[in-house]
């Protein structure tokens, strides 16, 4: 499905190519349309609990050893596997620093024992390594194992789950379902139709045994989250060897084959088709407006002057009623996101605010309970580090989510204000058209918009923080009453940060959301005036042609001709792409 897929899609940059080569597409966005094209992404993100063999998956769909195994749990940092001509390894650290490392030097920044807690403040590590795996657009999200000691290590695998367009759940048989992967699945439910389940170490026990353990997880997995899932054996380990050896009994052994088949096929319907469909009815409706355009051209040409001068202001009369529809695109839309924002975000911001606070108070105390016994500054240093850590990862987590939320919601209003847009920008070429009686083809195309990311933290650096407030007076009093003090400052502290990093959250949600309405609003309304433009421009180059010799005007006229069997081959063969759609 993917061969097809990329078969199709070299088809789509060769119509691309020939319309560039067109000088009569005013206005078509085909430099956008090809990255768009060659940008496109599957993102596999690779889940699990530690020790199920997730590296070694990997590994074997690469066909190398790339990334680092052990006995431990390992994995403590996100590494997304793609596409690249040579095998280079770059760490991006959350300053905004990026280094390239050697890859025997790998494990120091993704591994728990070279990175404990990520004291190197790794935001992700990039590998480029040139399988045909990642050749399509595939890309390999690894994720830390979830229900390990390190909590950190399962929240940066909640944080992948909403930017996947497949997750990869791994299981063992030689592990039942734990407490902690069906808590994780249940609040990953919602993706349950992008998850797909693999029963790993297959090679470990006979057919009989094998199909008992799948079927005893589907079962637990069911009783857990509600729904059926299918699980699907593999054995990574000989999948590995397999593919280093060039064994394909082995690779049959190993069960890989068939679970590339379903998942290839999956991410064929998933995105890959909507892909070439997308682009396809884009390039579609451009085509058919600049041959209509052309269309008008030599009508206008063959219509009498002063015929010609009633449609004109025919034209320009519908122009101004679509010129008027402006005004109220704007308060609409401007409607819908003050809508979003209270109706979703506040309402979500004050729920998790809520909930964070009951959770982290009563780990607060426990802590402090603990740790009593230390002196006031050291007291004080590790309550102010729990209340750091703990709403940090809270509002990571959160974030994640509410930013899918958000993406998906405005995506929507978009879409619906895109058919508003498209259907005004139809009736007016559709009026054009029977003005001067040009047959014309709508096509419907699909369009998404998303919110961009740009998130930020400022924690040790506000002037309030924990240690102003204790430090000027508690070290003076006697310790009972210090440690008092410190442990209600530390809860007031707590609750500061709460709120102020949901107002922050909030902050940077709306203003990604307003620069996205923006841009949103600036090329629907340009997609108007550029229609209105092309008609009248048509229109006016036949109406000066006219002027010209009659040698001139029938050589233009040839012109127009041959320019319009291009766009009509052009046509045909898109027409052709999207009807070969699997």
């Amino acid at each position: 499905m993917l061969d097809k897929y990329s078969h199709l899609k070299e088809q789509l940059l060769e119509c691309i190519d020939d319309m560039l080569a067109i000088e009569n597409i005013p206005g078509c966005p085909c430099e956008e349309l090809r990255k768009k094209v060659h940008n496109n992404v599957f993102n596999l993100v690779v889940l699990g609990q530690f020790k199920r063999g997730k590296t070694s998956l990997i590994n074997a769909l690469l066909g190398a050893e790339i990334l680092p195994t052990a006995v431990v749990p390992l994995t403590s940092i996100a590494t997304i596997l793609k596409y690249g001509e040579v095998l280079r390894i770059k760490v991006f650290l959350t300053s905004g620093a990026v280094k390239e490392i050697k890859p025997g030097n790998l494990a120091r920044y993704v591994t728990e024992r070279g990175n404990p807690r990520n004291e190197k403040d790794v935001r992700e590590v990039v590998i480029t390594y040139p399988s045909p795996y990642l050749k399509d657009g595939v890309q390999i999200i690894d994720t830390p194992g979830v229900g390990s000691v390190y909590q950190h290590n399962t929240d940066i695998a909640y944080q992948y789950i909403p930017k996947s367009d497949a997750a990869l759940f791994i299981l063992s048989v030689d592990q039942p379902v734990s407490q902690a992967e069906l808590d994780f699945l249940r609040d990953v439910r919602e993706y349950s139709d992008r998850i797909f389940f693999l029963q790993n170490k297959a090679d470990y026990v006979g057919p009989e045994d094998l199909d008992e353990s799948i079927a005893f997880s589907a079962k637990v997995i069911k009783d857990a989250v509600g729904f059926d899932v299918r699980i699907l054996p593999l054995s990574a380990k000989l999948a590995l060897e397999a593919k280093l050896s060039g064994s394909d009994e082995l690779l049959e052994k190993s069960f890989l084959p068939e679970f590339e088949k379903t998942l290839n096929t999956f991410l064929m319907e998933e995105k890959g088709r909507v892909l070439i469909r997308s682009v396809s009815n884009t390039l579609l409706r451009i085509l058919s407006q600049a041959i209509l355009e052309l269309e008008l051209e030599m009508k206008s040409l063959a219509t009498p002057l002063e015929e010609l001068r009633v449609k004109i202001e025919a034209f320009e009369n519908k122009k101004r009623a679509v010129l008027s529809e402006k005004h109220d695109f704007d308060i609409l839309l401007d409607g819908e996101l003050n809508r979003l924002v209270r109706d979703v975000l506040d309402e979500d911001i004050e729920k998790f605010k809520r909930e964070i606070s009951v959770n982290l108070l009563p780990g607060l105390e426990d802590l402090y309970e603990k740790s009593k016994g230390l002196s006031g500054r050291h007291l004080n240093n590790v309550l102010e580090e729990y209340v750091v850590n703990e709403v940090k990862n809270a509002y990571n987590n959160w974030r994640a989510k509410e930013d899918g939320k958000l993406a998906a919601a405005f995506e929507a209003i978009c879409s619906r204000f895109i058919l508003k847009i498209n259907g005004t920008v139809d009736e007016l070429l559709k009026f054009s058209s029977e003005l001067f009686s040009i047959p014309f083809d709508v096509f419907k195309s699909e369009e998404l918009w998303t919110v961009k990311s740009g998130f930020y933290y400022k924690f040790k650096d506000e002037p309030v923080s924990l240690e102003l407030l204790t430090a000027s007076f508690t070290f003076a009093l006697p310790g009972f009453i210090t440690n008092k003090i410190i442990l209600k400052n530390a809860k007031k502290f707590l609750l500061e940060m709460i709120d102020k990093q949901g107002g922050r959250s909030r902050f940077d949600f709306t203003e990604r959301l307003g620069r996205s309405k923006y841009a949103f609003r600036w090329d629907m309304l340009q997609k108007i005036e550029a229609t209105i433009e092309g008609i009248a421009s048509a229109i006016e180059k036949g109406l000066k042609q006219k002027s010209k010799g009659e040698g001139e005007v029938e050589e233009r006229k040839q012109e127009l001709a041959e320019t319009a069997e291009r766009l009509n081959g052009i046509r045909d063969r898109l027409l052709h792409i999207r009807e070969d759609l699997p």
